[in-house]
């Protein structure tokens, strides 16, 4: 398929707007996508993969709920979301409702990983069936009062529980064929990928970390994926999409939708966001939240901000689109809010508020963009 995109005509433009696809501005609160346009979409707005010195399995990022209750106060709602890296978006996702989502990454292995979820939602109708699947670990000897477990509850039976090198065969035969179906992945290698990153969830489970590739933790004490399900909000409570059955059946509807489609691109790139801000304007959508990360630590003394700047102005926003960052915590130049030590501090910001500061010079190091004009 070529990347400038796909044209349909005829009956296939009728049953693309039939399945979803829908009229620029028409109001459509539950946007579907039918799997031909998915497909199509994934390949048209992605750029060419590029190289990212780690796996990114999971998330690195202890504060991700730090700004649950800002995105509340401020009224981040519906839109359309933006994303990056592994399943944190599924939290940000569930909190923010929007109408479809697109989850960019520089790795293609990310947009792999989001298929093998999108595969495993597809076959899991509840949280427990959920973590079953990823690890391969029964769940015959489960027993939640009543009926409906907690995170904590989840945590500790998976925790410890065996996994089952059977269950994983089986489980990994209907995967690979519930992927087939996506109509995304075409060659053998990129098959057997989703087949390795499915493995290391079965050897790894809730011990599975963040690593480099080039030298594993290099000494820092990235959190455990268990402790990234624990994870809190600045009142302690719990919050992962996988701690509320209401947030875990929103995202399996979504994708279920069709409706969170993950793209390989550059942040910095001349196309994968381009485009993504294209197709949302042209459905008269607008952009409520883009999820940064860390990236711009590395755009920023790669020289490559103007660049990323570009392409945040070019996105369709409003005065209440936020960027939600996650602030690299630099020796002596740690954010005025950071928790504990935390190698992360996670903040908003408007977009429109980065978008005037950077028109106007006023970040000349990477802490100022933790530090101006920030909320949280």
């Amino acid at each position: 398929m070529s990347r400038t995109g796909t044209k349909f005509i005829g009956l296939s433009v009728v049953f693309l707007l039939i399945a979803g696809c829908g009229f620029p501005g028409q109001a459509d609160p539950a946007v579907s996508f039918s799997p031909e346009r998915y497909a199509a979409l994934v390949d048209s707005l992605s750029e060419q993969g590029g190289f990212f010195d780690s796996d990114n399995l999971v998330s690195n990022e202890a504060g991700y709920l730090h700004v649950k209750h800002a995105l509340k106060r401020i009224g981040v709602e519906g839109g359309v979301y933006i994303g990056v890296g592994p399943d944190q978006n599924f939290t940000y996702i569930a909190q923010i409702r929007p109408r479809y989502a697109f989850i960019l990454d520089i790795r293609r292995d990310n947009l792999i990983e989001h298929l093998l979820y999108k595969a495993i939602f597809a076959l899991a109708e509840s949280r427990t069936e959920f973590l079953s699947i990823l690890f391969s670990k029964p769940v015959s000897n489960a027993r939640f009062t009543g009926g409906t477990p907690t995170i904590e509850e989840l945590v500790t039976y998976f925790d410890r529980t065996e996994g089952d090198a059977g269950l994983f065969r089986r489980n990994q035969e209907r995967v690979l064929a519930r992927l087939g179906a996506f109509k995304v992945l075409s060659s053998e290698a990129e098959m057997q990928r989703v087949s390795e990153l499915y493995r290391a969830f079965f050897e790894r489970h809730l011990n599975l970390r963040w690593e480099y590739r080039s030298d594993g933790d290099r000494g820092i004490s990235f959190i455990s994926y268990k402790s990234f399900l624990l994870g809190q909000d600045l009142d302690g409570v719990h919050g992962n999409f996988l701690a509320s059955d209401e947030d875990y059946q929103f995202i399996r509807d979504m994708q279920e939708r069709n409706a969170i489609i993950p793209v390989t691109g550059d942040f910095a790139g001349s196309h994968a966001l381009r485009a993504i801000g294209d197709f949302v304007r042209e459905r008269g959508d607008r952009v409520s939240a883009f999820y940064l990360s860390n990236v711009e630590y590395y755009l920023y003394p790669d020289g490559r901000l103007d660049e990323f700047a570009d392409n945040v102005r070019y996105l369709p926003t409003d005065g209440g689109s936020v960027l939600i960052r996650a602030f690299v915590n630099l020796r002596q130049q740690a954010h005025p809010l950071r928790v504990e030590r935390h190698l992360m501090t996670t903040v908003l910001q408007y977009t429109r508020s980065f978008s005037q500061l950077y028109a106007d010079g006023a970040y000349s190091s990477y802490l100022d963009l933790g530090v101006k004009n920030y909320m949280q």
